[in-house]
């Protein structure tokens, strides 16, 4: 690291140009600094009088919302360089352009989605997006039914999984979505209000931990597909035309579940945060529609376009066995149920919550959503073997929320 030097507003410009030819000779620069993620830098840099910009990241040594006693491997970005330039070709540009990644300051250059919003706080804000469900699906099944064993040549992608092997970020999630969330204490940030009732209906329930188990151990060494890794309203761009998905940092070879629950459980989240902060009415009943029609349609096309891409794409001879896809695609989604249950759990007591609960103004509102959602996610874990559809989705928030 003898050439990393932490860059900020007032270094990142003369960086930027010393590194590309990308804006004109008389450009007029503001740089901003715009991360509001738990572990880079993330610049904006423009040219205010040619308008034209550019997303400049840079990886800390250090999980950023923890502080430098929390130490990270600085080698992430390159993982993440890697991963969208194999995201960006096979999904036909739902992920932003790489400009270039720089080794010595760990340090990546992208398009800038400046007519897009962050997708959670579009949602917070009750808008509703036309295209998502189509455009992330496609993302979904390009994703991760491409870079399989049923797939590939398997030789290549077992060199891929070595690859792409991510110890850190992986402990990560090992820790703070599959352990810490389901006892008392570690990290975890539970409001007082909700202590007892988070020991009494996860930590003491002894069934629960036995799947959440199930669900790790599927996680830590069902090198299934490359996965994004942290796939969620945070981490999608979006406008009224387009979907754009960001920092795949946390990318590895994993259980295909686990993109797709984690997405399902904060579209469910937004729906609960929805049906806390608003009044019945014209805008909540819009928004609720959008949202259960989203997780619907996610689920039902996900699981239509990868049968569908299965009969083409696929090269392993077994693989083509009458009804192997079926089990294949519904394996997948009984495990993304479970996913969902546990990020939802851990959003709500653990270390990193979301904006879409904690944003909830009213104490006694808010209190009562999280519970509503540790419900619901014990549900979806527990029962999850049924879980194979969007329907049964909205079946069981319907019934419960």
């Amino acid at each position: 690291m003898n050439k990393y030097v932490e860059l900020n507003e007032n270094t990142v410009v003369e960086y930027v140009k010393s590194k590309i030819s990308f804006f004109d000779e008389d450009a007029v620069y503001v740089c901003n600094e715009i991360g509001d993620g738990n572990l880079n830098l993330v610049f904006r840099v423009k040219d205010t009088k040619n308008e034209k910009s550019i997303i400049v990241k840079q990886a800390l040594p250090y999980v950023r919302a923890a502080g430098e006693n929390w130490p990270l491997d600085i080698r992430r970005g390159e993982i993440e360089t890697h991963i969208l330039n194999i995201e960006y070709e096979l999904t036909g540009g739902l992920v932003p352009k790489v400009y270039f990644y720089d080794t010595d300051m760990y340090c990546m250059a992208m398009e800038d989605l400046d007519n897009y919003i962050i997708m959670r706080y579009g949602l917070l804000e009750f808008n509703q997006y036309p295209n998502f469900a189509e455009q992330i699906s496609d993302f979904l099944v390009k994703t991760l039914l491409l870079t399989s064993d049923v797939v590939m040549e398997h030789k290549e992608k077992k060199e891929n999984v070595k690859s792409f092997i991510n110890p850190q970020l992986c402990e990560i999630t090992e820790d703070l979505v599959y352990t810490e969330p389901f006892h008392i204490g570690a990290r975890n940030n539970i409001e007082e209000a909700l202590q007892g009732f988070h020991k009494e209906e996860i930590v003491d329930d002894e069934e629960l931990a036995i799947e959440v188990a199930k669900l790790k151990y599927d996680f830590m060494n069902n090198a299934q597909a490359l996965l994004h890794g942290d796939l969620h309203t945070g981490s999608i761009f979006v406008n009224q035309d387009s979907t754009k998905v960001i920092d795949p940092e946390f990318a590895f070879y994993g259980p295909m579940a686990y993109d797709v629950g984690a997405l399902i459980a904060n579209l469910i989240m937004n729906y609960i945060s929805t049906k806390a902060s608003l009044d019945k009415g014209e805008l909540r009943s819009k928004h609720e529609k959008f949202l259960l029609d989203s997780i619907r349609d996610v689920v039902d096309m996900f699981k239509a376009k990868f049968l569908n891409l299965w009969d083409d794409a696929v090269t392993d001879k077994m693989a083509k066995s009458k009804g192997f896809k079926e089990y294949y695609i519904n394996d997948v989604l009984v495990n993304a149920a479970g996913v969902a249950g546990c990020e939802m759990v851990r959003r709500t007591v653990g270390f990193a919550h979301v904006k879409d609960l904690d944003g909830i103004t009213d104490n006694e509102k808010r209190i009562k959503a999280k519970k509503e959602n540790l419900h619901l996610a014990k549900i979806l874990i527990k029962n999850r073997t049924e879980i194979v559809n969007g329907e049964e989705y909205i079946r069981l928030i319907e019934k419960y929320l």
